[in-house]
């Protein structure tokens, strides 16, 4: 092979893989949802981040004007975990251990966002985890301020 030849495979390689499109940090992925205070019925926009165990939390009062941030965490409460059992066939041979894991189907999760105005509100969540990446995990909960505000929230 002549030098030419290489140098322009060489270039052409190097010029494809500059093209490539690679995978860049977005962020969290978050799950939008509803704030709702039940002592005037404002309905504060609400975000938790999709995550395993815990994550970031943000809301928006537009009637205030007040920003919230926060975080969450999540412990599972039914399923989930692995289940090991030995197989033993029609005439009692025992075969190899079979070992099964079960996807969980509730979490529970707790929070707290702090508002640029001095609000802070503790959040209890029931949470429906989603295993298909298409489909983000459902929940509900209940809130309180730091002012006696009782809140309902739900995301999904």
């Amino acid at each position: 092979m002549n030098a030419r030849f290489l140098v322009s495979l060489l270039l052409v390689l190097l010029l494809g893989a500059c093209a490539t499109p690679r995978s860049t940090a977005t962020g969290p992925i978050m799950i939008p949802g509803r704030l709702y205070s039940l002592q005037d019925g404002t309905a504060l926009e609400f975000a938790v981040e999709r995550s395993s165990g815990q994550g970031i939390m943000t809301a928006f009062n537009s009637v205030t004007g007040e920003r919230f941030t926060g975080t969450y965490s999540a412990i599972i409460t039914e399923g989930g975990g692995t289940e090991q059992s030995v197989a033993t066939n029609f005439w009692g041979q025992v075969g190899p251990t079979v070992t099964k894991d079960t996807a969980a189907t509730r979490a529970a999760g707790r929070g707290v966002l702090r508002g640029d105005k001095g609000t802070v509100i503790s959040i209890t969540m029931e949470i429906k985890p989603s295993y298909d990446p298409r489909i983000n995990p459902s929940g509900f909960g209940d809130g309180v301020d730091n002012h006696g505000v009782k809140y309902q929230v739900q995301f999904g």
